[in-house]
């Protein structure tokens, strides 16, 4: 299931964006256009050698519940943009297949790439994040519940637009379902078939199930 949500639920991992520095790791991303935030940036980046792109970390909170923040390697803060859709992509794809692996069954994602007016857009975003979606399902062992989380309403409607406007573009085919209160769409992605149900008008996402292998 792939949705897009204002709002945060209880999964079973946080997907954040990260730079290749790890400055916008903490409590917060620090100020660039600030001397303190100027400082701490070069503090964390003699403290480490910069991150591969594409990659990610993850790390285990501590206590008793077992919950965990993947941080998504896709920036770096000191080229304009900030981050290129290949990155997010691969990033992506690996920490979906892993959390998979590690049998979570939810996992929320912050709009990776986006930041300011130097990361990507919410289209390169949303393309970023359909082809690692797409790419993850057709060797999904178990269902996975992804869901996007934004800041404010108009940002949910222009996601939810972009991602259901690219899903019918890639159709293969379309058809609604016997009982009409559903759409269901057939993707093919490497030669997979896969089916996306979604309702029209909603902003709650679709699911995507792999029906057939190719031929």
């Amino acid at each position: 299931m792939v949705e897009a949500l204002g709002r945060r639920l209880q999964p079973d991992a946080m997907i954040v964006q990260e730079d290749r520095n790890l400055v916008m790791a903490g409590g917060g991303m620090l100020d660039l256009d600030s001397n303190d935030g100027l400082d701490a940036a070069y503090l964390a980046i003699a403290e480490h050698r910069p991150l591969p792109l594409g990659r990610y970390l993850l790390l285990r909170s501590r206590g008793d519940d077992a919950y965990w923040t993947y941080q998504a390697v896709v920036h770096d803060l000191e080229t304009k943009p900030t981050c290129r859709a290949g990155n997010v992509r691969r990033s992506l794809t690996a920490i979906l297949k892993d959390s998979v692996k590690r049998g979570m069954k939810a996992v929320t994602v912050d709009p990776l790439g986006v930041w300011r007016s130097r990361g990507l857009t919410l289209e390169e975003m949303v393309g970023a994040f359909e082809a690692s979606v797409f790419e993850v399902s057709v060797n999904l062992p178990s269902p996975l519940r992804v869901t996007l989380l934004l800041e404010d309403m108009n940002a949910l409607e222009e996601v939810s637009h972009l991602l259901r406007s690219r899903l019918l573009r890639k159709a293969s085919r379309s058809f609604r379902t016997v009982d009409g209160d559903a759409a269901l769409v057939e993707v093919r992605q490497r030669g997979f078939r896969l089916h996306c149900r979604f309702v029209p008008g909603s902003l709650s996402g679709y699911a995507i199930s792999c029906v057939g292998g190719p031929r």
